[in-house]
């Protein structure tokens, strides 16, 4: 029988416990074996943007960087779910004008940059967003150069039937190590396809991330540790995560409270579930399962305080409470 989720996350606000997010995590080692879990690892899960890296290599495989003369930062764009920052929407425009696409073919619809201070700045140049202000918009940049590369129809390159698309979903099977009929698909934010897999599977596929000899997979580690900002940007936890350890880890949160994060040092992969949609506070819960696992540092660990230990504000910026892991 499946194991219930298992409190994770603590809300305090003044001295009374205002909420209890539960969730799972699951670590594996570089062969993919469990080697610790909370909660239930069999928790079938959407990997949302955590999937990124997998989706980056597909394209990757289909020659992209040799025909559009790609580097390491648009890689990284590909594999990020980025803030919208001046710095990302470049790199992204970049991509797509290397493989001589138009920004009007993005599909991933829009949404003002997540960034406070680049939304205030384009909010007062224009009333409607555009697409790649979209967190995903490096993702579905890569995945347009890549139906170019294979001569596939740009207009449908989010079907499931799309060439694209059944490449990505054999990276998928190929690194959770899960059988096709395993592997359950939804719909994702930016209306491409994501797939389902047991929480251990995850966790396994970004251990196999890290120790594949794969080129396709080693050039996207490499881009993602290099380049981290352009992953999430100013303030995210994912940047904060690889710069501080030097990119000695390889992080990737999603929406719907999943995180991934890998090893390189040691091969192992992790894996967490919150079973609260919101992820505001998922960095409290990785960062608890960092630590027990040893992951960090004292160093690391101190540096990255503010993301184990934030603060409740309210909206005059006073401090009501904490948030802390179980």
């Amino acid at each position: 029988m499946p194991t219930s989720a298992v409190p994770l996350l603590r809300i305090e606000r003044g001295e009374v416990e205002e909420g209890i997010q539960r969730g799972h995590l699951a670590a594996v080692d570089a062969q993919g074996t469990l080697v610790t879990s909370q909660g239930d690892p069999s928790r079938l899960t959407y990997f949302r943007s955590c999937a990124k890296p997998f989706q980056a290599i597909a394209a990757l495989r289909t020659g992209i960087v040799e025909r559009f003369g790609l580097t390491a930062e648009h890689v990284a764009i590909m594999c990020a779910s980025h803030s919208g920052e001046p710095r990302h929407v470049a790199v992204v425009r970049d991509l797509l004008a290397h493989a001589e696409i138009d920004e009007s073919s993005l599909q991933c619809g829009t949404h003002w940059p997540y960034d406070e201070a680049a939304a205030s700045v384009v909010r007062r140049e224009m009333t409607e967003p555009l697409a790649v202000f979209n967190n995903c918009s490096g993702k579905h940049s890569g995945m347009l150069a890549a139906a170019r590369v294979l001569e596939a129809a740009l207009a449908s390159y989010l079907e499931p039937s799309h060439p694209v698309q059944q490449r990505i979903r054999q990276v998928v099977e190929e690194f959770t190590g899960c059988a096709a009929a395993d592997v359950i698909y939804g719909i994702d934010g930016c209306s491409a396809p994501n797939a389902a897999v047991p929480l251990s599977a995850m966790a396994r596929s970004f251990a196999q991330l890290v120790t594949s000899d794969d080129d396709a997979a080693r050039t996207a580690v490499e881009a993602m540790t290099t380049h981290p900002f352009l992953i999430g940007g100013t303030k995210r936890f994912d940047t904060a995560l690889m710069e501080v350890t030097n990119g000695r880890l390889l992080a990737k949160g999603g929406a719907a409270g999943a995180h991934c994060t890998a090893d390189r040092r040691s091969g192992r992969g992790l894996a967490l579930k919150l079973e609260d949609v919101d992820g505001t506070w998922v960095s409290v819960a990785v960062m608890a399962a960092l630590a027990g696992l040893g992951w960090l540092t004292p160093a690391e660990q101190q540096a990255l305080d503010r993301f184990a230990h934030p603060t409740l504000r309210n909206h005059k910026g006073l401090e009501v409470g904490r948030v802390t892991a179980v």
